[in-house]
This record gives structure tokens, C-alpha cells and sequence, in this order.
């Protein structure tokens, strides 16, 4: 597995989840304005790093902070991955991260559609 091709993919993935996180509360905003719009976010770090330092600021921050918890838990299934595939173990942790990661966008994307009264 090629490692410029990992970052790559990876970047692309963390920005549709970051971009996904900032419709969501763009549209909290918009459609309930009684709302604190920061009440969604149920991770404490993102949401730290937003009333810190706003909501555009702290999605370019929580992304750098995302990317390296990325290639930590790259890491940490790159371990058990060798015993099965010895060969390609950064492949096969890649895969993990990737799959784990699509779950993380559509249930973004899905609470994107209901905030937005889409469904």
C-alpha cells in the first residue's frame, strides 16, 4: 500500500466528515434558531475546539487532530493485522480505517438530511 495514497484517502475523509459536521450545525442554526447549534456535537474535543475557536477554526484544528488519531488507529490495527496478512498489514488496517470511517460519513450525512428536515 502506498503511503502518499493513505494520506490522500485519508484527507478526503476527514474532510467529508469535518464538512459534513459544519453543514449539520449550519443547519441546526437555520432550522432551530432557539437552539444552541454546538449541542449536537456529542464529541467533547470537537465541540471544545469549536467554542474556543469558532466554528471554522476549530473544524481546520479538530482536522488536524483527527488525522493524527487516524494514523494512531492505523497503528494500532496495523499490530493484529500482521498475523493474518503479514504482507500487507498497513493494507488491511487501511481497509479497517476506511470502513470505519464511511460509517462515521453516513451517519453524518444522515443527520445532515434530518436537521436539514430533509427526512
Amino acid at each position: 500500500m502506498n503511503w502518499t495514497t493513505i494520506i490522500i484517502v485519508a484527507i478526503i475523509l476527514i474532510t467529508l466528515d469535518k464538512g459534513l459536521t459544519v453543514l449539520n450545525i449550519k443547519a441546526v442554526e437555520k432550522n432551530n434558531p432557539g437552539i444552541d447549534a454546538l449541542s449536537i456535537e456529542k464529541n467533547p474535543v470537537a465541540k471544545f475546539a469549536f467554542q474556543k475557536t469558532g466554528l471554522f477554526w476549530g473544524s481546520i484544528l479538530y482536522g488536524i487532530f483527527s488525522l493524527a488519531t487516524f494514523f494512531f488507529a492505523l497503528l494500532l490495527f496495523y499490530y493484529p493485522a500482521r498475523a493474518w496478512a503479514p504482507d500487507n498489514a498497513v493494507g488491511v488496517s487501511f481497509y479497517i480505517m476506511t470502513i470505519i470511517y464511511f460509517f462515521i460519513i453516513g451517519n453524518n450525512f444522515y443527520f445532515f438530511l434530518r436537521y436539514s428536515k430533509l427526512l
